[in-house]
């Protein structure tokens, strides 16, 4: 028979309360557990934001106080820069005013001697005749001890082998442009007291330094906007009568026409706008042409079309000068000066050039550079052909011909770098125009040039390799020399 089955025994009433307490406490446990989580959770939640804020916060202070630095140096940099250029102006005035003591004092110096020699002269005549030969003697050692002094004062500007004829005519390229110095300072100070010469200069400055700054080789359409910009600007500074200034100023050499006339009066603001755009060619071959010299070829073009438009021409007479005097100033080793470039007196005879009026001298392939450039320009703008139009050439062909003749008959232990350098530069993309201007003589110019000439150089350095180099590149192009 098997076991029989009863229901379990139903808990107490007071115990089954006991359990139901016991279960909805740790109910309660779980719930304040779970509450003190999301508590927590919240609060590190808002810290975390206030840290995000504050950290961003910070960080925008420290960007404006970066910024704010950044003014301060900013505005550091361009207060010494105009302390700088003051200083720079007041050692001008006082070189200046030194200089103008200076050719006072030998002004005074020469007057003396003169009268000093007049009165000799004039006892000379009231001598009795044994006297006479004493004075053809005196005379005499005065013209040799002129003619030494003549000749040394050539060779310390390295112009040793340059007629006094030649000397002189250099010599008033270099008081031409003293003498734009001065009249840029005129303008200047004109300025101050009148606000349209102010305003005038300005504008023709800015607008003729961007135009010749946009010059380049890859332009389409050969730079025409940019020369009309700069023609434009120039004719309205030819329309402003006033200031005008004395055109005989500003030519070397003003043919008899022009040095006796009466009226000789133009616009100073076309004259500062030449000055100006010959300025800025300078600066523009410098910049652009001591690496590349192709890039010199814009900045002759532009030279050639503004100088022989008729506007800027007086009476048939091109103002070349402006331009010329800048180039004899910056290379005078065009000009055949010469000098041994480990002296200073060497170094500015070919016109190698400070770092600041007081400062060093540059470094030899900054010079390097800067007479690549100044000589693929000279070509540029003197190997210009005006066979197919009715103007009138500005720079004649014969002035590169000249200057390739004063620098290829300096001797060869005399020769320097810089004219080595002024060679290739001037040969380096001018072959073909020089047998279209030349001819066969032309052939024998650049054989002489890069062949013959260096062959005799003492010293086959490097700069003379580089002349050699055309060799090569003629060949290429077809032209035997």
């Amino acid at each position: 028979m098997g076991r029989l089955s009863y229901p379990p025994q139903v808990d107490s009433p007071s115990r089954q309360l006991l359990l139901d307490l016991t279960r909805d406490l740790e109910q309660l446990k779980i719930h304040n557990s779970e509450l003190k989580k999301v508590k927590a959770y919240e609060r590190r939640s808002f810290y975390e934001n206030l840290d995000r804020l504050d950290s961003e916060r910070e960080a925008q202070h420290n960007a404006a106080l970066d910024k704010v630095a950044q003014l301060h140096e900013q505005v550091l940099e361009e207060a010494e820069e105009t302390l700088r250029a003051h200083q720079r102006a007041v050692e001008e005035e006082l070189r200046r005013k030194e200089e103008e003591a200076r050719r006072e004092a030998e002004r005074i110096e020469k007057e003396r001697l003169e009268k000093q020699r007049r009165e000799q002269e004039e006892a000379a005549r009231r001598e009795a005749e044994p006297a006479a030969k004493a004075e053809q003697e005196a005379a005499q050692r005065q013209a040799a001890e002129s003619q030494k002094a003549q000749a040394e004062r050539q060779r310390r500007v390295g112009g040793g082998r340059l007629t006094e004829d030649e000397v002189k005519v250099q010599a008033r390229y270099v008081e031409l442009h003293q003498h734009l110095k001065k009249f840029r300072q005129y303008l200047k100070d004109e300025g101050k007291r009148n606000a349209a010469v102010k305003q005038n200069t300005g504008d023709i400055r800015r607008s003729i330094v961007k135009s010749v700054g946009q010059l380049r080789r890859e332009n389409k359409g050969g730079n025409k906007k940019q020369i009309q910009e700069i023609r434009a600007t120039l004719e309205k500074a030819s329309s402003i009568a006033e200031p005008s200034v004395d055109i005989r100023q500003f030519m070397a050499f003003p043919p008899p026409e022009i040095a006796n006339s009466e009226d000789s009066k133009v616009p100073a603001m076309l004259i500062y706008g030449l000055n100006i755009f010959s300025k800025a060619l300078i600066a523009g071959l410098v910049t652009e042409a001591g690496i590349k010299t192709e890039h010199a070829e814009p900045i002759g073009i532009a030279a050639a079309q503004i100088f022989s438009h008729e506007p800027f021409i007086y009476k048939g007479h091109p103002m070349v000068d402006i331009l010329l005097a800048k180039y004899r100033v910056f290379c005078p080793a065009l000009w055949g000066f010469c000098g041994d470039e480990k002296t200073e007196g060497g170094r500015r005879a070919v016109g190698w050039r400070r770092d600041g009026p007081d400062g060093p001298w540059i470094s030899e392939q900054a010079h390097a550079e800067r007479m690549t450039a100044l000589g693929a320009g000279y070509a540029a703008i003197t190997l210009r052909n005006f066979g197919k139009t009715s103007r009138k050439n500005p720079f004649p062909n014969t002035m590169f011909w000249q200057s390739m003749h004063k620098i290829l008959s300096i001797p060869v232990d005399e020769i320097q770098d810089t004219h080595i350098t002024l060679l290739f530069a001037m040969l380096r993309n001018s072959a073909e125009r020089i047998v279209g201007f030349f001819g066969h003589v032309g052939l024998g110019l650049m054989r002489l040039a890069i062949v013959e000439f260096p062959s005799k150089m003492p010293h086959q350095n490097m700069t003379v390799n580089q002349l050699k180099t055309l060799q090569g590149l003629y060949k290429q192009q077809n032209i035997i020399i």
